[in-house]
């Protein structure tokens, strides 16, 4: 048995049942009318046509009624009751009529209605045709058969309701063409037949029982959006009009004389025939063009189903009510269900016990034709299992736009939800770490700044705003409107290009311990030292830079009080030494010409030892002048192959025991020199040679002009300076212990002396040594400004 509520007709075919039953309701009641008031026209139409007797109208009335109660479903039951009595009525008087043929009875009903007004010639007056008569017949029962929803009573329906509406058509052909044996038979019946307007009121009934269902009779075949269907709809009038209207036009040419009868009839059968056949073509034309679209629409389809089967995504096919229609493989992985086991049932069957009216309520939205977007939600395996998806839902619609099916593609996104989780608790860690960070950098005791990539300041702490200072008008080159005053240690400002953070960013330089001034608001210009570096990600991506500032005014006062205090020191211990060298000289001229060999021993010592001592002060004097920028220099033309001669003669004491060599190559113009600062510098080597040289081993000093300066060179051969020392030999206080004798006495001055003083005079100082080799001190010197004019001339 069918699902009524399924097999109710659209709203077209309610509106269809309404007007056939409103017309037979219509003819009859107008022809009861006619019979009433005498009025032939009503009855017959036109004169010498067939009359439509009271019992054909009565049950033309009652035939419309029931139509109505039993084709509009929602009629209450006791209309439905109404309907079906007078469709069992309309039956009996059709049988009674059928009967009285049969067995030539008479039974008194031809004359119930209106039997004074039935008063025309015939063998049964007021009796309906036989040919009525089983139309009454089969659109009763067809009209009682119509409320079972059976396939054998849609059957029994249809078929009743063609058979009558065949008699009838066949009557109202015999109209058009003027053959009355077609509604009638006047040999057997004279003056009876089917009335013309009872065979229009016939089959308005019977397109009305075959519109009341639709889905199951032979109009489920005519409005089917199939091939057929539409090769029916195109096709079937003009079956029924051509061969009417051109049977009737050359009849009508015949009756007038224009040709034979015969010559009518085959013009109206080869004519009749071009035209159908025409049409039959272009249909199957249309038929060939449909049959090829549903052949790419097959095949578009065989490749969607393709793709959904290959698909890593779940793709699951259900019908509006929510029955699960397909299942693909990468439902089968996702859910757990094999194909057999989750088709024909309901969605459910995926959702969590207590969420499983969410389904319900997506579908209820499709259904109303509204649109679903994107959405997530948690699934259930067949395990039981919950599992994060995301869903796509979308109708599925037939060609008439009609919502017939839904399709469901769901993505496991468990995986991307643990790696969100993951990323998420890597922000949260990242954000409490750079909360740290800032609040370490924050409560830092220096002054720190961070830049990004393009020089642009993320930020700053507490103390280095107080060096920091807000332009408007004169931004700095990276655009920061909030700029730190830096300068050189001697107070002058520093090239942007040379500032730390500039070398950092820019050139990727580690900048430790570089010395200059900074302003600060409340003190002026503050001597600090820039740590400077790049900051990088994990993978070498450049992300900015960041200095740190230090504030050296503390170390700065004990440096210049520990100056101070070497100064007073050196100062306060010349006295002494002079009296110590006065009382060895007036010692030494007591003991006369011929000492005793012990005293004149110990006099040389304090003389030795004197000498020592004032070196000591003058190199810790010098070192104090150097760190308080204090170092003067009395520079003049200088001959330094003449003033180099009179060094190496002078040097004899110092460098006893090696032979020294000097080496001009070409000639050598005048320096711009102190030549006693130049004095100095070459007996600190001289010395340093000899001390560290191999004993009794050559020391060379080799000097040479180049372009602006000229080069001196001494080089000692001996143990070496490991490389790893070699940047410490110009430190203060330092020495090289792996390369220095026990017996070297000294306080690591000479060398910080040294590299301040050639620096002071504007030259260079550098060093290079082996390993049991060749180590070589060469200094560069200013040549004098008219000599360098003439060399470069």
């Amino acid at each position: 048995m069918r699902d009524a509520e399924a097999m109710a007709p659209s709203s077209s075919a309610r509106r269809g049942v309404v007007i056939a039953a409103t017309c037979s309701f219509a003819v009859g009641c107008v022809t009861l009318l006619g019979w009433w008031i005498g009025a032939t026209a009503l009855v017959a139409i036109a004169d010498g046509l067939p009359l439509m007797v009271p019992n054909t109208a009565v049950a033309l009335v009652l035939a419309g009624v029931s139509l109505w109660a039993l084709g509009v479903r929602a009629c209450p039951a006791p209309l439905r009751r109404l309907g079906q009595a007078c469709a069992a009525v309309v039956v009996a008087l059709g049988l009674v009529v059928l009967a009285q043929y049969i067995f030539d009875w008479d039974l008194g009903i031809d004359r119930v209605v209106f039997a004074g007004r039935v008063d025309f010639p015939g063998k049964f007056p007021g009796r309906p045709p036989p040919n009525v008569a089983l139309c009454c017949v089969l659109i009763g029962l067809s009209l009682l058969s119509l409320r079972v929803e059976t396939r054998r009573a849609c059957l029994f329906s249809e078929w009743s309701a063609l058979l009558a509406a065949a008699l009838a058509l066949t009557a109202l052909t015999g109209y058009v063409f003027g053959v009355g044996y077609f509604y009638g038979l006047p040999p057997l019946f004279p003056f009876t037949g089917m009335a013309l307007h009872g065979a229009i009121a016939f089959l308005a009934l019977c397109a009305g029982l075959l519109t009341a269902r639709p889905d199951c009779t032979a109009l489920a075949t005519l409005t089917a959006s199939k091939s057929g269907g539409l090769l029916l709809r195109r096709f079937l009038p003009y079956v029924v009009l051509v061969p009417l209207v051109s049977g009737r036009l050359f009849l009508f040419g015949a009756a007038r004389g224009a040709y034979p009868i015969a010559a009518s009839l085959s013009l109206a059968s080869a004519i009749t025939t071009l035209l159908l056949g025409a049409m039959l073509w272009v249909s199957a034309a249309r038929m060939n063009l449909l049959d090829e679209a549903r052949q790419r629409a097959e095949e578009a389809r065989a490749f969607l189903a393709t793709v959904a089967q290959a698909s890593d995504d779940a793709v699951i096919g259900t019908s509006l009510d929510g029955t699960i229609l397909s299942w693909n493989p990468a439902a089968e992985r996702l859910y757990g269900y094999c194909a057999g086991e989750a088709i024909g049932k309901k969605l459910p069957l995926l959702c969590l016990p207590d969420r499983a009216g969410e389904a319900e309520a997506v579908l209820a939205r499709l259904r109303r034709g509204e649109r679903v977007e994107r959405f997530e939600a948690v699934s259930r395996t067949k395990g039981g299992e919950s599992i994060d998806i995301e869903v796509t839902v979308s109708s599925i619609v037939d060609a008439s736009g009609r919502a017939t099916g839904v399709s469901t593609i769901c993505r496991d996104i468990g995986r991307r939800k643990a790696m969100e989780a993951e990323v998420a608790s890597a922000h949260e860690a990242e954000r409490r770490i750079r909360s740290q960070l800032e609040a370490v950098i924050e409560q830092l005791p220096e002054a720190a700044i961070l830049v990004d990539a393009k020089g642009r300041l993320i930020s700053c702490n507490k103390l280095a705003l107080q060096y920091a200072s807000r332009v408007e008008d004169d931004p700095d080159p990276w655009g920061n409107r909030l700029c730190f005053e830096h300068r050189t240690p001697a107070g002058e400002p520093l090239a942007w290009d040379e500032r730390p953070l500039f070398r950092a960013l820019q050139r990727g330089e580690v900048v430790t311990g570089a010395e200059g001034l900074l302003r600060r608001a409340d003190r002026g210009l503050v001597p600090v030292l820039v740590n400077a570096a790049q900051v990088r990600s994990d993978d070498g991506e450049l992300q900015g830079a960041v200095a740190v500032f230090h504030d050296i005014s503390a170390f700065k006062e004990m440096e210049r009080q520990r100056q101070e205090w070497i100064g007073v020191i050196a100062h306060d211990l010349r006295q002494p030494i002079q009296v110590i060298a006065t009382a060895s000289q007036l010692l030494g001229r007591a003991a006369g010409e011929r000492p005793v060999a012990d005293c004149r021993k110990q006099l040389d010592r304090i003389t030795s030892s004197i000498e020592r001592l004032r070196r000591m002060i003058d190199d810790l004097l010098d070192a104090s002048r150097i760190d308080a920028r204090q170092l003067t220099l009395d520079r003049s033309p200088v001959n330094l192959r003449a003033q180099l001669g009179e060094i190496l003669e002078k040097s004899a004491e110092v460098t006893a025991g090696h032979a020294l060599r000097l080496e001009v190559n070409g000639d050598v113009p005048a320096v711009l020199a102190d030549p006693g600062r130049l004095e100095q510098i070459v007996t600190n080597l001289l010395s340093n040679a000899a001390k560290y040289g191999r004993p009794e081993g050559d020391i060379v000093v080799a000097v040479d002009a180049g372009p602006g300066s000229a080069h001196v060179a001494v080089t000692n051969w001996g143990g070496g300076i490991p490389e790893a020392s070699l940047p410490y030999l110009f430190k203060r206080f330092s020495r090289a212990p792996d390369a220095v004798p026990r017996s070297v006495r000294g306080v690591g001055l000479g060398l910080y002396i040294t590299k301040a003083l050639v620096e002071a005079h504007g030259g260079s100082i550098s060093v290079e040594s082996s390993p049991g080799g060749a180590t070589t001190f060469r200094f560069s010197l200013p040549l004098a400004p008219d000599t360098a004019r003439a060399a470069g001339a």
